[in-house]
């Protein structure tokens, strides 16, 4: 979701081509093959085009450290096999999320297209980008994008106070056709991302309620920049089941089992790579549905038009002038930032000239 809060001051704004290149060449100084640094570098930059700054550029650093102690994989082997005209398994390998994604979403596209549905789990795999992109990529092609990711260590369940589950994010994206608006939720299972809290803490704001259970301490970040593991992170709803949290815990454990269960990929796995010491053991699964499989597609298309409409005309609470539909606050950041330039903050800054320094790079950003 995109960052709301106002910008920090020292904020300074850089073309999104011009971090491409700088992203890329990181990676490829970090022993990531050409095309696959091409990629990780379009899914981070797209990110902070779209206002979701947590997973933006401000990730290299994560990355940076795990191949750097060679917990990332980046030259795998990756493996699909299909078990049925819709389903199949990808190992990653251990290899970057990003990559593995890309190659499990081209299967389910590609089964859709054949079949009318594609899904893919991905085993043994790292963090992918924000979950967004990859549903996305299903939505182009006329069909219902899914995308899941588990992770551990980070989010506790309802009545715990220990950092056992990921964030865990789900996308599900609908086209709502030419001149229409398309669906386009992306969302944690967490009250927050991991990133929205170190977005906060690096600019000195304070914590929304019902974002982190401080029964084991505040929320602060390492010296590389990264929140530490001390303080969990709440289910969608807050703290015990009163306001719901028992209900965003549900949807926690949901994508971890729909994503570990169907790779073979177990939250063991997950809590000994949390730290970056080891590797990620993260899973995910990539679906893609065609509309058409349904109804036509012109039809749904105008249904969902009507529907958002009903939506956009409800009564608006005080000084609020707009209801939106999920996809669109990010759409119109995205303009914004292509015509002045991608926002990089001071704290973000000071990271990656400090990965730049770390790798030689010796790039003006």
């Amino acid at each position: 979701m995109v960052e709301s809060a106002p910008l920090p001051p020292g904020t300074v704004r850089r073309p999104a081509d011009h971090l491409r290149e700088f992203v890329h060449a990181v990676f490829v100084q970090l022993g990531i093959p050409d095309g696959d640094a091409d990629l990780i570098a379009d899914v981070l930059v797209s990110a902070d085009l779209r206002g979701i700054r947590s997973h933006g550029v401000a990730r290299v650093p994560y990355f940076h450290v795990r191949l750097a102690r060679g917990v990332l994989n980046i030259r795998p082997s990756m493996s699909f096999r299909q078990g049925s005209d819709t389903t199949g398994l990808l190992d990653a390998d251990n290899g970057v999320g990003i990559v593995a994604a890309n190659r499990a979403m081209t299967e389910a596209i590609r089964m859709a297209a054949e079949h009318g549905s594609g899904f893919v789990a991905v085993a043994h795999s790292s963090h992918f980008g924000y979950a967004g992109y990859w549903a996305e990529q299903a939505m182009r092609h006329g069909c219902v994008g899914i995308s899941l990711s588990n992770s551990g260590g980070r989010t506790t369940p309802t009545f715990g106070v220990e950092s056992l589950l990921g964030t865990n994010p789900l996308s599900v994206t609908i086209p709502g056709g030419e001149g229409n608006t398309d669906f386009f939720l992306d969302m944690a299972t967490s009250a927050v991302a991991v990133g929205k809290i170190e977005t906060a803490l690096r600019e000195g704001r304070p914590l929304g309620e019902g974002w982190v259970s401080t029964a084991l301490g505040e929320a602060a970040l390492d010296e590389r920049g990264v929140l530490t593991y001390d303080a969990p992170l709440l289910p969608l709803g807050g703290e015990g089941d009163e306001s719901g949290g028992h209900k965003g815990y549900g949807l926690n454990l949901m994508v971890e089992l729909l994503c570990g269960v169907l790779s073979g990929t177990g939250l063991k796995e997950r809590l000994d790579g949390a730290s970056g010491h080891a590797p990620a053991g993260m899973a995910q699964l990539m679906g893609a549905l065609r509309i058409d499989g349904f109804r036509p597609l012109a039809d749904v298309q105008s249904d969902m038009a009507e529907t958002f409409g009903i939506v956009r005309g409800a009564a608006r609470a005080p000084g609020r002038d707009r209801i939106f539909i999920h996809g669109e606050p990010e759409a119109i950041l995205m303009e914004e930032n292509k015509r002045l330039g991608i926002p990089i903050t001071p704290a973000v800054m000071a990271q990656l000239q400090r990965v730049s320094e770390d790798l030689g790079l010796g790039a003006a950003l």
